[in-house]
């Protein structure tokens, strides 16, 4: 019996499928890069200038520059600002975010001065003392008008130091001309941040930079939003000790001057472990805790310009595109290899 040659409809079918095949593995490939279209897209940014001086007005050294170039970086990470690109020119200071920008312009432009200072007295202050929200970005005070702040709200004569406490009670609505400038070495008169409290605060036994890392996270024990801030080892050392001589005292964190928290000791807290608490929302704490994390800066930093500029790929972008890459050739082969095989089938003679 001789064998039974294949049919016209039998090599159709197979000859269908393949074609098949490759315009469904096309349509998705198609697809797929259309769902990814973003990946091979410039993105647009907003180009922000910034001048640098030192708190006394005097131009900066390139090392604080650099510095500041560093801590505005680590700022933005904090905040997952995706792709921003900062660096210097001259004295000022250049970072490129995507979108309009202006979000980013106070967490960059704030000093993010940290001090843990003990509580001396408290005072209400008086009514609508409500801090106003600033619609523009703050400029920064005269050199002259913070040297006069500080002689005021700074000094450590008690009568003046009374005097001051009652006369800041009817200024905590104010802008602060003192922000992120007040000498941690100097007592201190200033308000809380929601404008409802004035402080007469001692000297700080801790700095910013005395901590090591700061983290924010929702406290179920508390029911709010936190900042944990671990010292490093001199810092943990002075919080342990000064934790256990003063227990049922209160002791301010501020920021930038202002008090944001301001909790009593109930015991010692060894281990160089702390938490800052103050009705936070999730946003305000994870700012917080990235403004602390990234360090002080070391420069006043003005916005002098706003332009529309782009930002290229991100890495994840990327590295999305390597796969993507790859895909395409594969099918490109396939499709080759596919063709090849169509053709010597059509080839093939039928008995």
């Amino acid at each position: 019996m001789q064998p039974q040659q294949p049919t016209a409809g039998s090599t159709a079918v197979p000859r269908l499928l393949v074609v098949l095949a490759l315009v469904l593995a096309v349509l998705g490939y198609g697809l797929a890069v259309f769902a990814s279209r973003s990946i091979w897209q410039t993105r647009d940014a907003t180009r922000l200038t910034f001048s640098a001086r030192t708190p006394d007005g005097s131009p900066p050294t390139s090392d604080a520059v650099a510095t500041a170039v560093n801590v505005v970086q680590r700022r933005l990470d904090g905040l997952k600002v995706s792709g921003a690109a900062v660096s210097a020119d001259g004295t000022n200071v250049v970072a490129t975010v995507p979108g309009a920008g202006a979000a980013v312009v106070p967490d960059i432009t704030r000093m993010g001065q940290l001090t843990v200072r003990p509580v001396i007295h408290v005072i209400p202050a008086q009514p609508n003392g409500t801090p106003a929200t600033p619609t523009t970005p703050p400029q920064p005070a005269d050199p002259a008008r913070v040297a006069d702040e500080k002689q005021l709200r700074q000094s450590t004569n008690p009568s003046i130091q009374v005097l001051t406490l009652q006369f800041q009670a009817t200024r905590c609505g104010d802008d602060d001309v003192l922000a992120g400038h007040d000498d941690p070495k100097l007592p201190l008169v200033t308000c809380s941040t929601d404008g409802k409290t004035v402080y007469l605060l001692d000297k700080a036994i801790l700095t910013g930079a005395n901590v090591r890392r700061a983290t924010s996270h929702w406290d179920d024990r508390n029911g709010q939003h936190v900042v944990d801030l671990e010292f490093d080892d001199s810092g943990a050392r002075t919080w342990a000790d000064f934790t256990a001589a003063n227990i049922g005292a209160q002791t301010a964190f501020t920021l930038d001057t202002r008090v944001v928290s301001a909790p009593e000791i109930r015991e010692a807290i060894p281990g160089g472990r702390t938490q800052i608490s103050g009705g936070f929302t999730a946003d305000a704490a994870r700012e917080l805790a990235g403004t602390l994390q990234a360090g002080m800066l070391p420069v006043v930093l003005t916005l002098d310009s706003s332009q529309p500029a782009t930002l290229s790929a991100t890495r994840f972008s990327t590295l999305m595109r390597v796969p993507i890459i790859i895909a395409g050739v594969d099918l490109l082969a396939v499709i080759a290899v596919a063709t090849v095989w169509l053709t010597r089938r059509r080839a093939t003679p039928q008995v």
